[in-house]
């Protein structure tokens, strides 16, 4: 039977990282961290992230998101996103955030000794991972959010390294392990992007993502990506093979194999994945 939620123990795992310390309630640590890093009063902080969906919705809307640089614009200077991600990482909408801890055995089990969290928000991960002993980079277009990870890493004593995507590259590093978390929705090309942090991968080390797609959510207009597709039927060609699905997540391993196999199987992968599509009464969507 397939687990359905995280256990206690990823979720306590997951929870050992986000809260503050000293904390065991997840609703009082979100709202008193928030009140502590904003200087808001504590009723506001709870009404903005109880809002922050419509806050970004909002602020979507502002103007046309039809470039890649209109939609890095509105990531750059979000600040409501960390009042809605830290509620949500604090479990205020569910366990199901908590899966990500099962990433971090993957690594552990893996031997992993540095890895890159591309896009990782606030930092929730980034603190998961370098709390375990591994030398974690959060690389993040967003400086609200860059500033919060700094001061909660801060806070918990945790000497995280820190990649601001606005001002700095990730080109010539190499990490064990590439996280992008609840990323490739919110990109302009999740196909693009997915081969870039390929080659941040040092050859055998490990590539880990989730595919969230779907039709157009009013409410959500921020996550772009309409189908699975075209990820599925490009990963291997990427030079990347599979290793473990769990929860929501993929993880691959970068493998050495010749370029003309990498053809030959994204050739076989378009097609197949481009069956099992129509069959299911769906047309392949590029995006």
């Amino acid at each position: 039977m397939t687990q359905r939620a995280p256990s206690e123990e990823l979720q306590r795992r997951w929870l050992d990282a986000v809260l503050l310390p000293g904390m065991s309630d997840p609703r009082e640590s979100c709202l008193t961290e928030l009140a502590e890093y904003s200087g808001r009063p504590r009723e506001e902080v709870l009404a903005l992230c109880e809002r922050s969906r419509d806050l970004l919705k909002d602020r979507w809307e502002e103007r046309p998101r039809d470039s890649a640089d209109a939609i890095d614009d509105f990531y750059r200077d979000a600040d409501a996103y960390i009042y809605g991600l830290l509620w949500w990482h604090c479990l205020q909408k569910g366990p199901s955030v908590a899966w990500n801890a099962a990433i971090l055995e993957f690594a552990l089990e893996l031997g992993v000794r540095c890895c890159l969290d591309f896009g990782g928000g606030i930092g929730s991960n980034a603190l998961l991972f370098q709390g375990a002993g591994i030398d974690t980079t959060l690389a993040e277009i967003s400086k609200p959010a860059l500033d919060f990870a700094r001061k909660r890493a801060e806070r918990r004593g945790l000497k995280l390294h820190f990649v601001d995507l606005n001002d700095d590259s990730l080109d010539g590093r190499s990490f064990d392990l590439v996280m992008a978390i609840d990323v490739l929705e919110h990109v302009s090309d999740p196909v693009g992007t997915l081969e870039r942090l390929t080659t941040l991968v040092r050859p055998g080390g490990y590539l880990c993502f989730d595919l969230i797609a779907g039709q157009y959510d009013p409410d959500e207009p921020f996550h772009l990506m309409k189908s699975k597709y075209p990820i599925r039927s490009r990963v291997r060609g990427m030079g990347l093979a599979s290793v473990a699905n769990f929860g929501k997540y993929l993880c691959l391993r970068r493998v050495d194999r010749s370029e003309l196999v990498n053809r030959v199987l994204r050739g076989w992968d378009v097609l197949r994945w481009r069956l099992y599509y129509l069959a299911q009464g769906q047309w392949p969507s590029a995006r």
